[in-house]
């Protein structure tokens, strides 16, 4: 019952207001739509052997990326392998499905695991059960984050285990729960392992025994959870190092501080914080019983002193920095601040369990509910207390308060059934409305355009596209910037591209791309596609998607050389222009001179005084033309000229054309793609202005380069003739055939990310290097024929050999069971 409640009530909230899948309001809104989704159909991919890679590498995306983190992170919730067994264009339906189930599952196990706290009706903890999966937490962050959501599963599950502890059973399955909760989300397992390690704590202060046998318990604990830890050490592991490798957000890090009456007001079920603030409330049946709890004369002074200690110490731990850190597992997020918040609705709800298992006195009641009356007064005008969280307190309060007051009063059996079936009405009704409010005030449209479903016309067609022209593994196809649908549409729409938000983007990944010329959002965990025919080259692109019409995509194709070339010796020392620019390092990559590197010379419009750093541009007020400044430079007739400038937040425009190109360089969180402005003219001039609207942008003076492309042409030309004959691809493996004799450096379309290995002409595999950002395999000086290579992210060995460890104590605990069994 408490599963079936807690899913309805969730889904007709969502249904009232007419949001997916029940409606035409998208649910899929920043990284549910830019992240979980489009992993999801990259799981798809996977189930149906459609994919190009496997679990523990990722060749859609990122111009090749490691996955098994991934994996870990977004897709390794039990309910995700749902996402099979439906059409992979109802992706997002699956995402829908992860979180609709988790919080039946997590409801159905607290109602459980309350009647390990203490004995009393199954309908009334199914009740109080419903208010903590469908809490606040739940409703406004974890079913939009749909791994997240197993974190309300991990607290009554871990709470389970955890009390077998106390009564001395079942360690073996104990530790099998505590591994599939860290496999499933080591990171809410984290949070649940730490809260139920508090609320044991508060058990066994609580339990008329010695303390002997409270050591014996703590004993078993520590084992069960150590060995559950060793048994999921792959997840841990792996994922501990990705995240050490990736990209660094220490710089979007947002503040814990929480006004105190804001922190309370978040109790009321339906509130939604206008900034950051714990969503804690757990319905309006757990309110009024936790507040109704301190003047339970039923229940010991010190078992009350011990769960509102508990509550309380646990809230103030969200708000201050050093134990916000500890809930986090070290350092603070860049996005949501308290992600733990559904630990405390899940402590509210047991102390709720506590008052209503010795059932309350009317007395009791009404002071309870004057306190809440009193929690209402005092923070009704406050931002959080929307008018549908208000209306469902003051009505769902007075009923609920009234129909408790009947249920305490002693009633016979059928009066009592009546009160409990009235209560669980209001117990649905409450929690429904609470989800149609939180829905109404954190409708998308209000943030602006909304934008159509994930999988849409556009997005079908674009991959219909891409796959009539699939080449792979000879050469990539890219999505390209001109088709967005989300910032992971190479796993969403197909091909071999560059589109990649993750936050286990690595360093090697993001400051390899970025110093060829690549745009980076997120502080480098978004990587954007090639704009331009050089980067694509390099990358091995030889197919680019490009629209057609409203809502159709075309599939072009470009010069691109093979995934796999080989680089002379020293081609990478021959050439700069000038030495340590973009432009310098990809002619080093490439081995060919392309471009050359005018000087620029401002010639109209506002000043823009040259300093060390390049023109200070100054800032452009309205559109008129006086407000762009133009700059002049000598290229040879027909040459394409390009722009690179990372830091710029500013529009260029080709004065001879009209062309403009925006630049978003927001340092250090988004970094500028070179992108192509327009071509030299017969003089060889070009011209072109720039408007900035924003103090403080500067124009490098080496921004503009000169493509020559002829010479480009020759260089991909060269690099076919002397490149892979052959190449296979495996899930996490490359395999290429190289003309006989080949010299220098085999370089891999990929980025020099940790984890690969290589081997020439099956002598002995060795790391490869790192040349220009790209992944480089020295071939010797002799020559070679066949390069083999493979990847395995860091951490897996250690893991599998922890699991290994753990697997053994398991086995050693039954044997020694079985063994003593027998004895007996």
């Amino acid at each position: 019952m408490a599963a079936f409640i807690s899913m309805a009530a969730y889904s007709a909230g969502l249904a009232a207001r007419g949001v997916y899948p029940f409606g035409r309001i998208p649910r899929a809104d920043n990284d549910l739509r830019h992240q979980y989704v489009p992993f999801h159909t990259r799981l798809w991919d996977l189930q149906h052997a459609n994919a190009q890679g496997d679990l523990l590498f990722n060749w859609q995306s990122g111009y090749g990326v490691g996955f098994l983190g991934d994996f870990f992170t977004y897709l390794s919730n039990p309910f995700s392998l749902l996402t099979g067994a439906l059409p992979r264009q109802y992706a997002e339906l699956s995402v829908y499905l992860v979180s609709l189930f988790s919080m039946g599952l997590a409801a159905a196990l607290m109602t459980v695991f309350l009647g390990r706290l203490r004995p009393g009706s199954p309908w009334l903890r199914a009740l109080l059960s419903v208010g903590y999966a469908v809490c606040g937490w739940g409703v406004a962050e974890g079913t939009v984050v749909p791994m997240w959501t197993w974190g309300l599963v991990a607290i009554p599950m871990l709470g389970i285990a955890a009390d077998w502890c106390l009564t001395g059973r079942r360690w073996i399955l104990g530790s099998l729960l505590v591994a599939l909760c860290w496999y499933a989300n080591f990171y809410t397992a984290a949070m649940a392992t730490l809260a139920t390690a508090l609320v044991l704590l508060v058990r066994l202060l609580l339990a008329d025994t010695d303390w002997r046998t409270r050591g014996r318990a703590l004993w078993r604990a520590a084992t069960m959870t150590g060995t559950g830890l060793l048994l999921a050490a792959p997840a841990i592991l792996v994922c501990a190092l990705a995240n050490k490798r990736a990209q660094p957000t220490e710089l979007y890090v947002v503040s814990v501080n929480t006004d105190p009456l804001t922190y309370l007001s978040m109790l009321i079920p339906g509130t939604h914080p206008v900034r950051p603030a714990p969503n804690i409330f757990a319905g309006v049946l757990v309110l009024l019983l936790v507040l109704t709890l301190m003047f339970h004369s039923g229940v010991r002074v010190r078992e009350r002193l011990a769960w509102f200690s508990l509550l309380l110490l646990t809230a103030a731990s969200f708000v201050f920095t050093p134990t916000a850190r500890l809930w986090q597992g070290g350092a603070l997020p860049h996005g949501a601040p308290f992600r733990e918040s559904f630990v405390l609705s899940g402590m509210l709800a047991m102390a709720a369990w506590i008052c209503l298992a010795h059932m309350p006195r009317p007395r009791a009641v009404l002071a309870g509910a004057s306190l809440l009356a009193l929690l209402v007064t005092a923070t009704h005008d406050l931002p959080p207390v929307n008018r549908y969280a208000l209306t469902g307190v003051l009505v769902g309060g007075t009923v609920t308060t009234v129909l408790l007051l009947l249920y305490a009063r002693g009633l016979r059996r059928p009066a009592r059934i009546g009160a409990m079936l009235l209560l669980a009405v209001s117990v649905f009704a409450g929690t429904t409305y609470s989800v149609y409010g939180n829905a109404v005030v954190d409708d998308p449209r209000r943030r602006g355009p909304v934008r159509a479903q994930t999988m849409t016309e556009l997005g079908l067609n674009a991959r219909q596209a891409l796959e009539a022209r699939r080449n792979w593994p000879a050469t990539r196809s890219d999505a390209g910037p001109e088709i967005f649908v989300t910032n992971n549409d190479a796993m969403l729409v197909g091909g071999q591209g560059g589109a990649y938000y993750s936050s286990y983007v690595s360093v090697e990944t993001a400051t390899g791309l970025r110093g060829l010329g690549l745009g980076e959002a997120m502080g480098g965990r978004h990587l954007w596609p090639a704009h331009d025919p050089v980067l694509r080259a390099l990358l091995g692109v030889g197919t680019v998607l490009e629209p057609a019409g409203a809502n159709g995509a075309t599939a072009r194709t470009v010069p691109a050389p093979p995934l796999v070339t080989v680089r002379a010796p020293g081609s990478d020392q021959a050439y700069g222009a000038p030495a340590g620019s973009v432009w310098a390092r990809r002619q080093a990559a490439l081995g060919a001179r392309i471009y050359t590197v005018p000087a620029l010379t401002r010639s109209g419009g506002p000043a823009a005084p040259e300093s060390g750093r390049g023109f200070a541009l100054p800032r452009a007020e309205g559109e008129s033309p006086e407000t762009w400044t133009a700059f002049t430079a000598r290229c040879a007739p027909g040459e394409r000229a390009f722009l690179h400038a990372p830091e710029l937040y500013a529009t260029a425009r080709d004065e001879s054309t009209g062309r403009r190109e925006s630049f978003s360089g927001n340092p250090p969180a988004v970094s500028a793609p070179l992108k192509e402005l327009g071509t030299a003219g017969a003089d060889g001039r070009f011209t072109f202005s720039v408007r900035a609207p924003k103090d403080g942008q500067v124009l490098p003076s080496d921004a503009l380069g000169c493509l020559d492309p002829a010479a480009f042409d020759a260089a991909v030309a060269r690099l076919k003739a002397t490149g892979a004959t052959s190449v296979t691809a495996g899930g996490h493996t490359v395999e290429a055939r190289l003309p006989k004799g080949s010299a220098g450096t085999a370089v891999l379309a990929t980025t020099a990310s940790p984890g690969w290995t290589c081997s020439v002409d099956g002598g002995p595999a060795r790391a490869p290097v790192s040349y220009q950002g790209l992944l480089g395999v020295p071939l010797g000086s002799r020559g070679a024929g066949r390069l083999a290579c493979s990847y395995l992210p860091e951490g897996l060995n250690a893991g599998l050999a922890g699991s290994g460890a753990g697997a053994l104590l398991v086995a050693g605990v039954l044997v020694r069971t079985r063994w003593r069994a027998r004895r007996v």
